[in-house]
């Protein structure tokens, strides 16, 4: 009995051990399959994140090359303004029709794969170094569009004051016997002043621009960086 006792106990010993056995192995299989899927989303977002961004930088690196110009332009319509090159009406009007408002300070960032990362909670999947600057990109991206969106708006406003003040701007005054008439009651001897508070608005508005998507620009260019680096 003592043999068939202990023969017996040795058996249930042996196949729990097997069932130990099966169960971490069968746990270690399912952590790779986790580990792996998980690696492979990493991967798939990593690409997206690059993607998204190449674009940005692309867009941003010709907004900023046609915004230095056009302050440039602008600083040349100034200096011909405090010259007198501009000296009668029908000058002026050519000046605000064809001079004017060149700007284009709207950027559209790519944010889709990054609002995909943040609302589904797979920001998770990078080292807290890399999720720390992708959120200081995102910060400098809303930061950048809330103060343009300002700007622009206050600068249109201008140009709609001035639109008001100086009607159909753009016609030839000496063959439009309706412009004349609306023009009738027009300040015409404000006009050079306008223009050059016009000039100063849009001159800020572009700074402005410039100052704060250089900053967006560096912040994406440092994420691209760390993103290639963790890919190699």
């Amino acid at each position: 009995m003592e043999n068939k006792t202990s023969k017996y106990f040795k058996y249930a010993i042996g196949e729990i051990a097997l069932v130990m056995i099966g169960i971490l192995l069968a746990l270690q299989v399912n952590n790779w399959n986790e580990n792996r899927k998980k690696e492979t989303l990493k991967s798939e977002y990593k690409t997206a994140l690059i993607n998204d961004y190449t674009k940005d930088t692309i867009q941003v690196n010709a907004r900023l090359l046609r915004n230095n110009l056009r302050i440039e332009r602008i600083n040349a319509i100034g200096d011909s303004l405090t010259n007198g090159h501009y000296n009668n009406l029908e000058s002026y009007l050519r000046l605000l029709n064809n001079e004017l408002f060149g700007m284009r300070v709207t950027n559209v960032y790519n944010t889709n794969s990054f609002n995909l990362l943040i609302s589904s909670g797979k920001i998770d999947l990078f080292d807290k170094d890399l999720r720390k600057e992708l959120m200081e990109l995102n910060r400098l991206q809303t930061f950048e569009k809330t103060v343009q969106d300002g700007n622009k708006a206050y600068l249109f406003n201008f140009m709609l004051n001035l639109g008001s003040k100086y009607p159909t701007l753009g016609s030839p005054l000496s063959k439009n016997k309706t412009h004349q008439l609306l023009w009738k009651d027009a300040k015409v001897n404000d006009l050079p002043r306008d223009l050059v508070n016009l000039l100063g608005q849009e001159r800020y508005t572009i700074s402005r621009y410039l100052e704060l998507t250089n900053d967006v620009l560096q912040q994406t260019e440092l994420v691209l960086n760390i993103l290639h680096q963790a890919n190699d």
